[in-house]
């Protein structure tokens, strides 16, 4: 768990720092090619949803809406994992 957080505090927040809540699509396709590893073993799959969760919640916020109200809209789940 410590190795999840302290990737989403160094690599992921350095690289996606400026990235715009709003781009679920462009940030979950930035921290799959950051992982580089079809199981998610570089990252961690913990600290890649966690954030892509994050951001959509950040999102939400952003446009006043509640979290599942926000997912709807989008018409497709955060996933990371692909």
């Amino acid at each position: 768990m410590l190795k999840a957080v302290e990737h989403v505090n160094t690599a992921i927040a350095d690289e996606l720092t400026g990235w715009e809540a709003t781009d679920q699509v462009g940030i979950d396709q930035a921290l799959i090619q950051m992982d580089g590893t079809p199981t998610k073993s570089n990252l961690g799959a913990n600290a890649i949803l966690g954030v892509s969760l994050a951001v959509a919640k950040a999102a939400a916020d952003a446009v006043g809406l509640p979290l599942y109200r926000y997912i709807a809209a989008l018409k497709r789940i955060p996933c990371p994992c692909r």
